[in-house]
């Protein structure tokens, strides 16, 4: 998909610093894969301490 943007060009800048990537595509990408699995942990976590999960994980892992 192509998407012309306007961009914050001291966010752009502090984002290729602290990722070393330097395409703009290529950044812009990487913080929406970012923003992705942000949000999928954060549904994760709505079970945590529910009684959803039954079972101990730790156990489980073990039998592997």
């Amino acid at each position: 998909m192509q998407v012309n943007v306007e961009l914050d060009d001291v966010l752009v800048k502090r984002a290729k610093n602290l990722t070393n990537i330097s395409a703009e595509t290529a950044l812009i990408n990487k913080a929406l894969e970012e923003l992705v699995k942000s949000n999928n942990r954060k549904e994760i976590l709505k079970y945590v301490d529910s009684d959803i999960w039954e079972g101990n994980l730790i156990e489980m892992r073990e039998m592997r």
